[in-house]
C-alpha cells in the first residue's frame, strides 16, 4: 500500500470510529495518518478531539497547535478554532493563577503553537490581549485585568498597561 493509498484508508478509518462515537481509535487513526503526511480533515478531527478530551487525555495546547498546522494549509474556520482553544488554555484554572504564571504559560503556549512567529514576545502579549478582550466581553473584569496586569508587567507591552488603568 502506497502512502496516498494508506492515508486514504486511515482518513475513512477515522471517520467511521468517530461516527461510531469509538474516539480512541479516531485518535488512532488520524495520528497515524499525521506521520505520513499532513491532511486538514485529520488535523482537525484530532484537534477537536484533543481540546474535547474524546479519546485521549484533554490537552488545548496540542489541540490548538494542530489547528494552526490546519490554518496554515489554508483552513479559515482552525484559525478561529486555535484561538479558542488559546482562551481555554489560558482560562483554564485562572482565577488560581498569579499574572507571572498566566504570562510563562503563554509564553511556553506561544513558542509550541507559532514556533514560526519572529517575535515571540509580541505573539504572546497579542495572546494574552486577545484573551483579556474575551474575557471583558463575558464580563469576567477580574479574570481580564489579571490576564491584561501579565502582559503589561511581564511582557511590558504598553497598550496593556493603558486598558489595565481604565478597569
Amino acid at each position: 500500500m502506497g502512502p496516498e493509498e494508506a492515508v486514504r484508508s486511515l482518513l475513512l478509518l477515522g471517520q467511521v470510529a468517530l461516527n461510531a462515537a469509538d474516539y480512541e481509535s479516531a485518535v488512532e487513526a488520524y495520528a497515524s495518518l499525521l506521520k505520513i503526511q499532513p491532511e486538514q480533515t485529520a488535523l482537525c478531527n484530532l484537534a477537536s478531539l484533543r481540546a474535547r478530551g474524546l479519546g485521549c487525555k484533554q490537552d488545548f495546547m496540542e489541540a490548538a497547535s494542530l489547528f494552526h498546522q490546519a490554518e496554515l494549509m489554508g483552513n479559515v474556520q482552525a484559525g478561529k478554532l486555535c484561538g479558542k482553544c488559546m482562551y481555554d488554555y489560558v482560562n483554564e484554572a485562572l482565577d488560581e493563577k498569579k499574572p507571572a504564571d498566566v504570562y510563562a504559560e503563554m509564553a511556553v503556549f506561544v513558542s509550541r503553537v507559532y514556533p514560526e512567529a519572529a517575535d515571540q514576545k509580541t505573539e504572546t502579549n497579542h495572546g494574552l490581549l486577545a484573551v483579556a478582550n474575551t474575557l471583558l466581553s463575558r464580563k469576567e473584569q477580574d479574570k481580564a485585568k489579571k490576564v491584561f496586569q501579565a502582559a503589561a508587567d511581564f511582557g511590558g507591552d504598553e497598550q496593556a498597561r493603558d486598558l489595565l488603568a481604565e478597569l
